[in-house]
């Protein structure tokens, strides 16, 4: 006896299950397993530097911790109520550890910062002309003393008499067009006609794209109504914004998709076996899925959402087995339940094999997203195959009912108009060489670019906000920038200041919108010593502060102020960030490395011309160029490049296992149905314009696996040939609804997959059914 008729099997089965289930709900309440972050997709870049790897970090977290918020409205005093609204509901919320809008400074602070960054932030232009023209620098402070309506240094006067304060506070905003608005407190940006008033919000340390707030879309969208309510328009902007995006249509989906899915199928096969006993085959489908999930959050300690989406999808292929052996059972006199399943799993557990093969080879590729998919689909097919064996026969010691004599004459009659089709092919030809054509053609404009921006669904309402915002700012922040190393700080400075210049070329080019270096905010040690000696060069010329003495300055005040300016201690780069002016610069500088070097990023705004920035870079200087869009997008070709060398390892895999079991002639023939079906599929997706991407690559694997099930199935000749085109078509259709249903999606990368394993999953069925014999109105 079998061991899978003996009631043990089935009980420790039970107990495993119900183990998995608890474990899976206590790992759940310990932590949220589930993944939303779009960057856990992508593999870990081992080649690059420490500074490349921290860089990295450091561009994603100002793109996707942090959010720009812009108001405007047709009355100032309406925007400020709007702006104070809004700081304080998202400051409450608990959603953003901090919301800047209305700027309080502690004036003894600023000033004290101020003051010990005098000779390290200004830049060598304003300082140059200083010198070259002290007398006028001193007038300019004499003419501020009378005049009411110049420029006040936030220094007193007595400690700027040569007006560095003010070339600090314009350094520290970067002339911008945001600017800072002393009489209401807040940051303005002047658009025409229109004034913005600018808010930033930045998410908690352990946010942004990785653990998503639950309640910032809810939080977003409240507010959106409200200034709606208000009249006050809004923009905002934020790689969080798309992420929780995606993660709410994520969720979404995978629930309708699933109800729909699941509902559909089962509304089926009630029709046709016309019995609520059918609704037990839901078990090894929640069986599936629970294994799945526990497998792939003990393997990868989550489980990203999109491979939630596509598990979920997998019912059609975990009903396949019960199907298979239950498709006997309707169209039988007699139905032996035992003997039917054992003749349907030495079919399936061939299949299941192969199945494996293919999600295995899919493990070694560099893509989390697809080992993780891998994992999951691997665990939930083995899982629901054993539940199907051991535990399912006990709720089907029959059938209870036949298949209706309507659907079976429907499934003759489809068998048998392929079967035609295939002898008219085969004995006429040219039908064969036309579809062969077609298929040629199809396969040689097939697209086979992959971009990163066909993952998800990247909303054109935020994307279009997104780019009004970075051109109100003048900063658009690109998946371009550069590392740049060195041995200490000044070269690190000199290298960036000289990049800086040919940056500058390429913005007056309008190659580039912008760019932000550290050396646009500190100067060099060796500069700041050299400015030192250039005050002890003005205290030795009286002259030049004789305005400031005529108006009965006393003349040991400008001299105690040199004297002081003199002695000021120059600053490294880490000292002149550690303070609220260099808020801007503060992610630039990556600090020491584990090699000794120093190193800083550089980050570009606009791009526009990537070649021209390729050129700039010097790998044996320590300047690297970071292009994360493009080496991404070649990532992912030579990822699928991979995969589809290991798809054809697991096909010799599979002719070896064939040729075993059936012999190299009908091995070979049982090959070419998931051959030619993933051929066709790619062809369908040509003519139709769709890319080939990753996710239609792995949905190719998928149908391998579905189309040598068919293929095995239909070639047990002790089945009756109705039995065998009936569990074919019922499995097939189960599998196309589910799979033609993710087809629908708004997630690109969910739909690609589901379209090919959809189309594959047809084209496997009508290759499989061309195998059978015809089979005679009583289906034998």
């Amino acid at each position: 006896m079998p061991f899978y008729r003996k009631p043990i099997w089935a009980w420790l089965y039970l107990l495993l299950i119900l183990c998995v289930a608890v474990a899976l709900l206590c790992s759940w309440l310990q932590q949220n397993r589930l993944d939303t972050d779009l960057t856990s997709l992508l593999p870990a870049e081992g080649q690059n530097t420490q500074a490349q790897q921290l860089a990295k970090v450091r561009m994603n977290q100002r793109m996707n911790r942090d959010m720009v918020v812009l108001l405007s409205s047709d009355s100032p005093d309406k925007t400020l109520v709007a702006a104070h609204m809004l700081q304080k509901k998202w400051q409450d919320s608990g959603v953003f550890e901090a919301v800047t809008g209305k700027i309080e400074p502690d004036v003894a602070a600023l000033q004290a910062n101020i003051q010990r960054l005098r000779l390290a932030v200004v830049s060598e232009n304003s300082w140059r002309h200083i010198m070259n023209q002290p007398r006028e620098a001193f007038a300019r402070q004499a003419q501020a003393l009378v005049n009411p309506f110049a420029e006040r240094s936030v220094l007193p006067a007595e400690q700027d008499w040569l007006g560095l304060g003010n070339i600090v506070m314009h350094q520290a905003s970067q002339d911008g067009p945001v600017f800072y608005n002393i009489q209401t407190g807040w940051l303005n940006i002047d658009d025409g006609d229109t004034t913005w008033v600018l808010l930033r919000a930045r998410l908690p340390e352990k946010a942004g794209l990785i653990n998503i707030p639950d309640g910032l879309l809810a939080l977003i969208e409240d507010t959106q109504a409200i200034l709606a309510q208000q009249k006050v328009q809004v923009l905002m902007a934020g790689g969080a914004i798309f992420a929780a995006e995606n993660k709410s249509i994520g969720e979404r989906e995978s629930q309708y998709m699933s109800i729909l899915g699941m509902g559909l199928t089962f509304l089926l096969l009630l029709l046709l076996f016309r019995s609520l006993r059918i609704l037990y085959l839901l078990l090894p489908l929640v069986v599936g899925v629970l294994f799945g999930m526990a497998a792939t959050v003990a393997l990868c300690g989550h489980i990203h959402i999109l491979t939630l989406v596509v598990g979920t999808s997998l019912m059609g292929v975990l009903l396949d087995f019960p199907l298979h052996w239950l498709a006997s059972g309707v169209i039988q006199q007699q139905w032996q339940r035992w003997q039917a399943l054992h003749m349907a799993s030495k079919a399936f557990l061939l299949s299941l094999i192969i199945t494996l093969l293919g999600y295995a080879a899919l493990l070694i590729t560099p893509l989390p997203i697809l080992q993780q998919t891998a994992i999951f689909s691997a665990a939930a097919l083995i899982s629901a195959f054993l539940f199907s064996l051991l535990c399912l026969p006990v709720f089907f010691t029959t059938t209870q009912a036949r298949i209706h004599p309507r659907a079976l004459h429907a499934m003759l009659v489809l068998g048998n108009m392929i079967i035609r089709c295939r002898q008219v092919m085969v004995q006429k030809r040219w039908p064969f060489l036309l579809v062969l054509l077609l298929l040629a053609g199809g396969l040689f404009r097939l697209d086979t670019h992959d971009d990163i921006r066909q993952w998800v669904n990247l909303s054109p309402e935020w994307l279009a906000q997104a780019q009004k915002i970075g051109v109100l700012t003048q900063t658009m922040p690109a998946g371009q920038y550069f590392v740049l190393q060195a041995d200490n700080d000044d070269e690190l400075l000199t290298k960036s200041h000289a990049l800086g210049q040919s940056l500058q070329t390429l913005v007056a080019q309008k190659q580039l919108t912008g760019f932000q270096s550290l050396d646009q905010w500190i100067t060099p040690l060796s500069i700041q010593k050299q400015r030192q000696q250039d005050i002890g060069h003005l205290l030795a010329n009286a002259d030049n502060w004789q305005d400031l003495t005529r108006l009965g300055i006393a003349e040991h005040s400008i001299q105690d102020y040199l004297s002081g300016l003199q002695q000021q201690p120059v600053q490294t780069i880490s000292q002149s960030l550690d303070n609220d002016l260099a808020t801007a610069w503060q992610d630039l500088y990556l600090g020491k490395m584990a090699n000794g070097q120093v190193a800083a990023l550089v980050s570009l705004s606009g791009v526009s011309h990537v070649a021209a920035l390729q050129k700039l870079a010097d790998n044996n200087n320590g300047i690297y160029f970071v292009n994360d869009l493009q080496a991404l997008n070649q990532l992912f070709t030579h990822t699928r490049n991979q995969a589809i060398a290991l798809k054809a390892a697991s096909y010799l895999l599979a002719i070896v296992l064939l040729a075993y079991v059936f012999g190299w002639r009908k091995g070979w023939l049982l090959l070419a149905v998931p051959v030619l079906s993933s051929l066709f599929c790619l062809a369908i997706f040509a003519y139709a314009g769709w890319p080939l991407s990753l996710f239609a690559i792995f949905g190719l694997f998928l149908v391998t696996a579905i189309g040598m099930d068919y293929a095995i199935y239909v070639s047990i000749s002790q089945m009756a040939v109705a039995e065998r085109l009936a569990g074919v078509l019922l499995a097939a259709t189960t599998t196309m609804i589910s799979f033609a249903i993710l087809g629908f999606s708004a997630t690109p990368a969910i739909a690609s997959f589901g379209r090919s394993v959809a189309f594959g999953v047809f084209f496997s069925m009508i290759l499989a059914l061309a195998l059978l014999p015809r089979a005679n109105n009583k289906g034998m």
